[in-house]
Parts: C-alpha cells; structure tokens; sequence
C-alpha cells in the first residue's frame, strides 16, 4: 500500500491583489483532482505591509477553502523572511515554496512528490530541461538567470540545471536539518542558500520538468540587477562552509600524517632546491629563467592533461574489467585530487584519497580502487623500466641508465609480488583472522575477486599496458617543451631519460610532489648528455613548476566537486552510526529493565 502524504505548499504573498485568488483557484482545482493518495494544504504567507487588499484576501480564502491557511507576519519583510517563517511553521511530509503570482504551474507539482516517494529528498522544478519551459521571462534576466546557475553548477559540481527556482519540493527531514533559524537570506537569495545548504548537508536531489510563465497582473519583486550582489554573497558563503565540512570529512580519513613529518618533509625538499641552486649557481640559473619562452609553458599546460585523459581511460578499463563501473567524470576528478594532495604531503595519501573519492562517489569499494592502481604502478614501472633499458642498450651505455632501468623494475616488481601475495595468500589471512577482523577480510576478499575477474581478462591488461604508453609519452613530452621553453632543444634519448629518472624519483615518496627531488633528477640525467648543470636544473624548476601550477588548479576544481558529490556518503554514514548507537541504547535499555524485573 502507497504510503499516504501530506503535502504543504508555502505560498509567500506581498501585493498580490490581482494573483492570489486565482492562484488558489488554480491550485485547488488541480490538486483536488490528483491527490488520490496524498492530502495538501497551503500556506499563504502574508505580509501586513501589503497596500493592495492582499491581507483581506487571504482572510476570506482562509475562510471559503478548508485546504487553505494563512500566516500574517508583521516585521522583517522580505522574500526570504517570509519563506523562512512559512517552512517553520508547517507540519507536512513534504514542504514545497511556491509562488503567489501564477508564475508555477500546480499541475506539476504531482510528479515532484512522486520522486520524494521515488526516495529522493529534494526535487528541483527545471525550467532549462527538456519538457520543462518558459514564458516572458525578461531576456536580461533570464541571462543572469543561466549564467548563475551555471556558476553553482561549476562550484558545486552539481548536475541539475535550474538550482535556484524557489519551486522545489523538499522532504520534512531536509528542512528540519537544515533548521530554518540557521539561514541567512531575508530576500530572494534564499533560492540560492536553501538548496546549496541541503546540497551540503548531503541530501539524495534531482530534477523534474516544470513550466513558468511571468506573471500578468502586479509588479515582479525580485530585481536582477539589485539582488545580484546578495546572491553572489550567499553563493560563496555556503561554498567556504560547504568545503570546510567536506574536507574536514574527506581527509580526516585519508592521512593520519602529524604536522611534522610533513613540514619536515617540505623543508626537506626546500632544501633540496636551494642545494642545486648553490651546486648550479643562482644567478646562472636565473638568466636561463629570465628568457623563458611563454609559448612553450601553454604547450606544458596542454599536453600534461592529456596524460590524465589516457589515465582516465585505464583506470576505468581496469574498473571495468573487475566488474565496477565509475563515470568517466568521476574517475577523472579522483585522479585528479589524489595528484593534488600527492602534491602537498609525500607517502603517496594521494592514492589513499583516489580510491577512497571513488568509493564516496561511485559506490567502488576502496579496496578495490587501490587494487586497481597498484596494477597501473606495476605498468607504469615497466613500461618506464623498458624505455630507459632501451636507452641503456642502444643509445647510451652506462651504469647509471642500467642502474635507473633496475630501479624502475624493481619497484615494478615490489608492487607485482604484494599483488600476487594477496591474490595467492590473502584467503590464509582471512582464515586466520575469522571474525575478529572482519573489515579487514572482506577487503582482502573483494580484492581477490576484483583481481581475479582483472586477471581473466587478457584484453582488458592487454590494453591497460598500450594505454600506459601515451600516458608516458605525455608526461615525457612536457620535459622536452620545458626545455624549449629556455632555450634548448633535447633530442628524444635525453628527453626520455631525463623524464624516466625524474618520475622514478617521485615513485619514492620522500618530499610531496617530489620537489627537490624531481629537479635534482632531470639535473643529474641532462649533465651526462652535456647540459650544463644551471640549464639542466632551470628545465627541471620548469617542467615541475607548470606541472603543479596544473595539478593545483585542475585538482583544487576535482576536491571541489567531489567534497560536494561525497556529502551523500557520508550524511548515510553519518545517519548508519547514529541509527547503531540508538539501536545499540535502546539494547542496554532493555536489557537494564530486564534485570530490574528479574532482580
């Protein structure tokens, strides 16, 4: 049986002489006809600074129509005051603002309750989706109207695209958690702040269809150009709140590093730098600087994203072939943000992070994300292994190549052996530790099956490893603009060595993002192919001060929208700990009185 509902509409009224009857009518005639399996009410919210007779005729619509209620409010006029009082005072299962002057259409309010029951909590009414339309909306307006929200949407990373039409149906525990009192906005900018704020606390939203016509009696209220500045104001504000709580959430589980190893580790790479400056001399180095070719800095900023392109394409290959699905976006942006944080603390937490965004995202369990990029470090560490062993055999022979293509190998195979341990003996581990370590067995468990499905697919490693071929031709290529950018034009062996050395140095995670320790390589390698030691290291400040210059911009973007795609994750997380406390009280409760009758 269809669980019965009710339904408030939240009717905000201020000079609506010529609308507010025939908007009830409308309504009324409408929703007496659909609501089979749902009761409703509405509100009227009016406003005693009304001059036009408003008050008068929500008191006799009050009085003619049972489904029909009014609330006069005295003071703190305004679009969002009057909204703000209207949702705390209703009682129904479903709160749904809708606007006095006929600019919705009730008929569409059905399919909004019908995605509430569909178990979403906020519905958003779309103007700008197919199905959905508008009618006389001002063009200036309408401009700002898409800019703005496309400007959300970008923020946020959220997908609907109409967030601040005031015709939203939420569910009762979305407003009751958000809590009315908390919200700023007195006027229309509480279109903006009340659904980022359910966006924030991690509330499951989609988008319906709807129709919106302006209005043909009385004077709009909401100027653009006026209010523009307060809905820019709101906007940023839940943005800076909205990241706080989720990287309070996201990386309190992805690094437990104290504050300082990591300084320490920073200072180490400082000192790394300011060691080659003295080795190479500062002022040699900072002539090369000087005559940096721009053109050559955009080619930097072009090419390295493509090899986060092509990472994209593997590691959802890889996903794929284990039998997890994650969007291409979402693949991309973990990727992304686990560079970024790889940036700023070394012990690889970056990867931490990868798996752990996928799993708030997608739903792909952790241990499967890190299995999956263990497998992309083995391929990465042989195809970087053969192409300095080539170097090594053909072009330049000596130690310090074999000795750089053993590195790469080496890890390679590290990362290879820990793979097939847990592939061969992880099922002794789960043995062993039975029911005491429950979390840990099921992870080796999903990693087994995960690597086992990897495994039976010849096709998909197959293509794993040719796709990890571009990935480092885009990676090595930015070493060769960096050293056009000053001047000096590499030839294909030193290019490749330079970046093969300069990468394996950062697979040992010794300073974040490598720093020092990614320039002291590229130097080391490019003197043995006769370049002077000051060039040598301004090729290396180069590349990996562009690189990151990508990795924090693109990244910061990528933590964004994935802190704001995680909300739901954690707010279920949050709801599951807490449903398991009550549970877990209301067992001691009972057991206690049980005790009581039996003592």
């Amino acid at each position: 049986m269809t669980e019965s509902l009710h339904v408030e509409l939240v009717v905000p009224a201020y000079n609506e002489n010529g609308n507010l009857e025939r908007m009830v009518e409308r309504t009324m005639d409408i929703l007496r006809n659909q609501a089979t399996d749902w009761t409703f009410n509405i509100l009227l919210v009016v406003s005693d600074g009304s001059t036009d007779g408003t008050q008068a005729i929500a008191e006799e619509l009050d009085n003619h129509y049972p489904e029909v209620s009014r609330l006069v409010r005295t003071d703190n006029f305004g679009f969002g005051n009057a909204l703000k009082d209207g949702l705390s005072h209703v009682e129904g299962d479903i709160l749904i603002p809708f606007m006095a002057d006929l600019s919705d259409d009730p008929a569409d309010i059905p399919q909004m309750i019908e995605q509430i029951r569909d178990g979403y909590d906020v519905v958003y009414g779309s103007r700008f989706i197919t199905g959905g339309s508008v009618e006389g909306y001002p063009p200036l307006k309408l401009a700002y109207n898409r800019a703005f929200n496309n400007l959300i949407r970008f923020m946020f990373g959220i997908g609907e695209k109409d967030i601040t039409n005031a015709f939203t149906a939420y569910r009762r525990e979305v407003i009751d958690e958000i809590e009315t009192e908390t919200l700023n906005a007195e006027s229309f900018d509480i279109t903006a702040e009340l659904p980022l704020r359910a966006t924030i606390k991690g509330f499951r939203t989609t988008e319906v269809p709807v129709s919106w016509r302006s209005r043909d009696a009385g004077v709009s209220k909401l100027n653009a150009t006026k209010k523009g500045p307060d809905y820019i104001k709101r906007v940023f504000a839940e943005f800076a709140r909205g990241n706080l709580a989720g990287l309070r959430d996201l990386f309190a589980v992805v690094t437990n590093q104290g504050p300082v190893r990591m300084f320490g580790a920073a200072v180490f790479g400082v000192l790394l730098l300011v060691g080659l400056f003295s080795l190479t001399g500062y002022s040699e180095v900072f002539d090369t600087l000087q005559q940096v070719n721009l053109l050559f800095i955009i080619g930097i900023a072009i090419v390295y994203p493509i090899s986060f392109v092509f990472r994209t394409w593997r590691w959802r290959v890889l996903l794929r072939a284990s039998e997890h699905l994650a969007s291409r976006g979402n693949a991309f942006r973990c990727i992304m943000a686990g560079w970024f944080l790889n940036s700023l603390i070394p012990a690889r937490a970056g990867d931490v992070l990868r798996g752990y965004s996928l799993k708030t995202t997608d739903g792909v369990p952790f241990s499967v994300g890190i299995g999956t990029i263990v497998i992309e470090r083995v391929f990465d560490m042989l195809v970087l292994g053969m192409m300095i062993l080539v170097v090594a055999v053909f072009f330049v022979p000596s130690n310090s190549m074999v000795y750089l293509a053993g590195a790469s190998f080496s890890i390679g195979v590290i990362l290879l052996i820990g793979l097939l341990m847990v592939y061969f003996v992880g099922h002794r581990v789960t043995e062993v530790s039975g029911d005491r370590f429950m979390g840990l067995s099921n992870s080796i468990q999903t990693v087994q099956r995960a690597l086992r499905r990897v495994s039976n697919n010849p096709f998909a490693l197959a293509l794993s490893g040719f796709l990890s071929v571009p990935v480092w031709l885009a990676e090595v290529a930015t070493i060769y603009f960096a050293a056009r950018a000053v001047g000096v034009e590499l030839g294909v062996i030193p290019t490749v060595s330079a970046g093969v050395a300069a990468f394996v140095s950062q697979a040992v995670p010794i300073t974040p993002g490598g720093l020092g320790t990614y320039e002291t390589a590229i130097t080391s390698v490019l003197v043995l192919f006769e370049v002077e030691s000051s060039t040598g290291f301004a090729i290396g400040l180069v590349d990996h001060f562009t690189r990151l210059a990508v990795i924090y911009i693109i990244g910061t973007i990528s933590v964004i929208h994935i802190v704001f795609q995680s909300r739901p994750y954690f707010n279920n997380s949050q709801s599951s700990t807490d449903d398991s406390e009550a549970e877990n009280m209301t067992n001691i409760s009972q057991g206690s009185e049980e005790e009581i009758e039996t003592g």
